[in-house]
């Protein structure tokens, strides 16, 4: 059978078409989740992200942070340690939103809190937003768990 050029044309334009059909039908379906969902929000506290950011820099110590068998070990500065410190940690892993924690901090005495990550894996960024009775800090550690 000979196919002249109209029908060539004709299939060529329906494999295009459907083709950019399958993409759509991808696209639509692909999950897509935004770093913050609240994004004026956060961007009118911002000066105050930049001033706690700031003060935890000018501590003579910074937040260490040690992995042990499933568990992660942060060490607060010892000069704060005896302060009461209180504040929220957020386990923020950068590709799926779903595997986030928030966590309150709470401190042995020594200063050191420990975070079971058993069952989790991948790229995490630590955001650690820690106050005393008198400053208030901000901290972000990268992590890679297994």
């Amino acid at each position: 059978m000979k196919w002249n050029w109209g029908t060539k044309l004709v299939l060529w334009m329906a494999a295009f078409m459907s083709l950019i059909i399958v993409f759509a039908v991808l696209m639509i379906n692909e999950d897509v989740s935004l770093v913050e969902t609240d994004y004026y929000p956060k961007g009118q506290t911002h000066q105050e992200l930049i001033d706690k950011k700031h003060n935890a820099n000018s501590l003579s110590y910074q937040i260490t942070l040690k992995k042990n068998d499933g568990r992660l070990e942060l060490q607060f500065p010892v000069g704060v340690v005896s302060e009461s410190v209180s504040g929220e940690l957020h386990l923020y892993h950068i590709v799926d939103d779903k595997q986030d924690q928030f966590i309150p901090i709470k401190l042995n005495e020594n200063g050191v809190m420990a975070i079971n990550v058993v069952g989790l894996s991948g790229r995490f960024i630590l955001k650690i937003d820690w106050k005393t009775e008198t400053d208030k800090y901000y901290t972000e550690l990268k992590i890679s768990l297994p």
